[in-house]
């Protein structure tokens, strides 16, 4: 994949990040981070959150992703520290393989509102942080190459 590329949420992957957290996009304010094509912060405007914010590190796909919605530019985890509140549902789908995926992931806890979601797209063979600090993986579903985890503070169940 070339530098801008993006590898959009596949639809059966986006259909089930939906379905299993259906009960929770009503009023939530989101944070899409390695946004790419806003396709995941897009679906969760489309069932019912309040407000979502695009996080991209590549300026060209950024610029057409701000005609969609509000987004910061910045190479994570870094972009991290443009960010001055907490979210309800935290969307991440970094590039499989770099180590900006799990980097990013071990430091969002503070973002996260109580009750709140992480969830995170990968590669099923990446090797991410376990435990993730301040979190606890609720749930892993595969996909083919494509594997979503679900986190939550103290791993709260899903109620």
């Amino acid at each position: 994949m070339r530098l801008g590329d993006v590898r959009p949420t596949t639809g059966k992957v986006l259909e089930s990040i939906l379905a299993t957290l259906d009960d929770f996009w009503e009023g939530a304010r989101v944070l899409d981070l390695f946004a790419g094509s806003g396709s995941l912060a897009q679906a969760a405007l489309e069932h019912g959150a309040a407000e979502v914010l695009a996080v991209e590190g590549h300026a060209r796909v950024a610029s057409g992703l701000r005609k969609k919605m509000p987004v910061i530019t910045g190479i994570l985890p870094g972009a991290l520290s443009k960010l001055r509140d907490q979210f309800d549902i935290i969307l991440g789908d970094p590039p499989y393989g770099v180590p900006e995926g799990p980097a990013t992931l071990a430091q969002l806890s503070p973002f996260l509102k109580p009750g709140g979601w992480i969830v995170w797209e990968h590669h099923h063979k990446d090797v991410y942080p376990d435990p993730v600090p301040g979190l606890k993986l609720w749930r892993c579903r595969r996909f083919g190459e494509t594997a979503v985890s679900y986190y939550r503070q103290g791993g709260m169940s899903p109620e």
